[in-house]
């Protein structure tokens, strides 16, 4: 039964479930999504590359990877500069590593390093800091094959 591929659910999910787990509870939300926002402070994603082929020649159970930057928002910059510190040591961890792996097989290639994020607001600052996960995937993506069940030749061109 053919299907789409990759389900990015799955990667939203295990997200939502490692930062939890990092951060004691606080909240991750899809950047620049509707809605009421969360109590500071707060985490956001982005997938900034859903797709970066590591093959181009297989298709059926293709490994790739995907970019994502996940963001602390607060009202305080030690707030989040020390959450996303220990964002960046999590998925560094062999914990947050193993975690993502059975929860979503998922597989974290690299971390890039925490940095600030700062946006002015009105007449003052939402502080932000965040970091940047490279991840590896495997697509479901899958289709059937018409099957040949039978070959006949015929002599007509051997000279015989």
């Amino acid at each position: 039964m053919p299907n789409d591929g990759y389900d990015y659910g799955i990667l939203v999910k295990t997200l939502i479930g490692a930062v939890n787990e990092l951060s004691g509870g606080l909240q991750l939300i899809e950047s620049a999504s509707g809605g009421e926002q969360p109590e500071y402070p707060f985490c956001q994603y982005t997938i900034t590359s859903p797709y970066i082929a590591i093959s181009p020649d297989i298709v059926e159970g293709e490994q790739f990877e995907i970019v994502l930057s996940l963001t602390w928002r607060g009202l305080s910059g030690h707030q989040v500069l020390n959450l996303a510190n220990a964002t960046n040591k999590y998925f560094r961890s062999q914990k947050g590593r193993f975690f993502m792996q059975e929860n979503g097989g998922i597989v974290v290639v690299s971390v890039q390093n925490s940095g600030l994020r700062d946006t002015f607001i009105s007449i003052e600052y939402e502080r932000s800091a965040g970091i940047d996960l490279r991840l590896r995937v495997v697509d479901s993506y899958s289709s059937e094959i018409q099957e040949i069940d039978n070959i006949s030749f015929t002599n007509e061109n051997l000279g015989g």
